[in-house]
């Protein structure tokens, strides 16, 4: 009975997603898309078509994406927000293993780091599959909220794969 405990506690501590390579969020936001719109009273960009964005390993594909630029540190954050069916993004742990994140929604709060799945959002790593109707992930605190709509009866679903022993 305690090795079932044991085992259950040391899968539940690979739950959360390693540390993401700090060093790609130092790097320059590369956005490709087949179509681009400025509106410059919103500070916003909408891309469009195909849309594939890099930042060192983290990547996010999309059919759509608008960026809103933040006019200066006391209006707030630059945000991403990406629509797909679904939109996928994706990171390079410094642990060498990849998250990855989908969601019909993506909203990425570009300076606090903070990934937000909505709509089918799924995010997995090597040992672990977290799937919900919503998902916080706070890259830098590794902090992760899921959630589901109670009146839908659907609920999160966390799947974990324990880990081979070795011999």
């Amino acid at each position: 009975m305690l090795n079932k405990k044991l085992v259950l506690i040391l899968c539940l501590l690979n739950i959360l997603p390693g540390y993401a390579v700090q060093s790609d969020f130092n790097q320059n936001i590369v956005i490709d898309a087949n179509e681009q719109k400025l509106d410059i009273k919103s500070n916003t960009l909408t891309f469009s078509g195909e849309v594939e964005v890099q930042q060192g390993s983290l990547s996010m594909q999309a059919v759509k994406l608008e960026v809103i630029k933040a006019d200066n540190e006391e209006q707030g954050q630059d945000v991403l927000i990406a629509t797909g069916t679904p939109a996928i993004y994706r990171q390079t742990l410094d642990n060498g293993e990849q998250l990855t994140a989908e969601a019909l929604t993506i909203h990425y709060q570009v300076g606090a780091r903070i990934l937000t799945l909505t709509g089918q959002a799924k995010l997995s790593q090597p040992g672990s599959h977290i799937s919900g109707e919503k998902i916080e992930y706070q890259l830098n605190e590794q902090k992760l909220v899921a959630s589901s709509k109670q009146k839908s009866g659907e609920k999160v679903r966390t799947v974990l794969t324990p880990r081979k022993q070795e011999e």
